[in-house]
Order: C-alpha cells, then structure tokens, then sequence
C-alpha cells in the first residue's frame, strides 16, 4: 500500500519522489555557508509547494479533502491558510561504519541533500514538507508525517536554542529511527533525543511522566543502533 505522502506527490504530478535512502549521499556540502544557501533554495520551494499543493486541493472535489489526507487540517480552506515555518537538513549515517569499533554517530552524520519544514496551521504543526533537489531545481516532493511533526516541535522546543541553531536532525533509515542531536551551549559533546520512531524501533524506555524524551549520550545508543541495522539490512536480502 503507498504511503500517504506518495499518495499526494503523484495527486499534484510531481515527479522524482525519493524512496528511503540506502546511505547519506557523500558529496553533499555541509559548510554553515553551504546550509544557508541550500536553506532559502529550499524554503522557498517549500512555500511554493504549499501553495500549488492548496491550490490543487481546492480545485479537486469542489474543495473536499480527500481519504486520508495527510496534513492535519479539517478542509481545504484551513489548508490554503497553512504557512511553511521552521525548516532542517536531514542527516543519516553510513550503516558499514556505524559497525566500526571507534565509531561516533555526531561524527559519521551526513546530509543527505533532503529538508523538510513544519507546516503550521496557526501555531499547531499540522504535517512536514519534503524538500529536494529535482534534476537541479528545488522541489516539494511530498507532504506527511504529522506525528513526527509534533515530536520534532516539541523536542526543538525543549533542547533547541533560539535559531535552533544547535541542534541536527539524524534519520538512520536501516533502524528506522529517527534522533535530534543536540550540542550543549556551553560546548561539549552532543547528546541525542530519540523520536517516537526510535523508541519503538529500539525498544528505548521512558520514565513515565516524563514531558519529552531525555538526552542520551551517542555511546548508549550505538548498540541498539547496531543491532536493528544488522536486523533489517538480514531482512533486505
């Protein structure tokens, strides 16, 4: 069955939607000056992709969402009001390296050449755009994930300085998990808060009561990380 977010790149006819990557691409800069540029690039297509995208579902249907839609809104007319905010790269690491006896997830992370942004309705998160270059044009690829929206929010909210500038998002697609590293503002070594996807992926615990998801060391992961990639990339083949 497709995912929700496919579902609606082929309804607005976008082409080149990208499936979870095996590895981070290797030669994509990750300069402060490279992810600046590649921020407006990208930000920009997003909030062109919005529009078009409210602009098609308002034509569809005499303006009736769809089954399934995957954006948290209640009709059409919410959508069209719907803005682009905050923004981020998505990180992931080489699977073979992550083996490696010395390795260090904050080290090994690389872009992958994807961002998404947080689409608000108001101040609510109501889902993510995915942003991506498109034979060298930045282009809105897909809409979804309204949980990992909210668990992204609510994680920059509690870790996150004022520009967010001290925080990185790490998708490990061959353990399914997702992580926001976050580098103490005093200096230091990062630390990490998993997502829901990790938790459940890597059977984390929480404390009960706890708001949001603690910050752990990278070593305490490495383990757990090691064992569901060794587990899915078995089931791969």
């Amino acid at each position: 069955m497709q995912s929700k977010s496919v579902i609606v790149a082929a309804l607005i006819g976008v082409a080149g939607l990208t499936a979870q990557a095996v590895d981070a691409q290797p030669n994509i800069e990750a300069t402060p000056q490279s992810l600046s540029v590649q921020a407006s690039a990208a930000a920009n297509a997003a909030r062109k992709g919005l529009a078009e995208f409210s602009k098609q579902v308002l034509s569809n249907k005499n303006g009736n969402l769809p089954d399934g839609f995957p954006l948290d809104v209640a009709s059409a007319s919410e959508l069209a009001a719907a803005r682009v905010g905050y923004g981020f790269p998505v990180y992931s690491v080489n699977p073979q390296k992550l083996m490696a006896a010395d390795a260090d997830i904050s080290r090994l992370m690389t872009p992958t050449g994807s961002w998404r942004f947080i689409i608000y309705s108001g101040s609510k998160p109501i889902g993510l755009v995915t942003v991506e270059q498109v034979r060298g044009q930045w282009q809105a690829i897909a809409y979804g994930a309204i949980g990992l929206a909210r668990n992204v929010e609510a994680l920059q909210t509690a870790y996150g300085n004022a520009g967010r500038s001290n925080t990185r998002f790490l998708r490990v697609f061959q353990a399914q998990s997702d992580f926001l590293e976050v580098m103490p503002e005093q200096g230091g070594k990062p630390q990490f808060a998993a997502l829901a996807s990790a938790y459940e992926s890597l059977l984390l615990k929480r404390q009960s009561g706890e708001p949001v998801a603690p910050l752990m060391d990278g070593a305490a992961l490495m383990e757990p990380l090691r064992a569901a990639v060794r587990s899915n990339l078995a089931n791969w083949r």
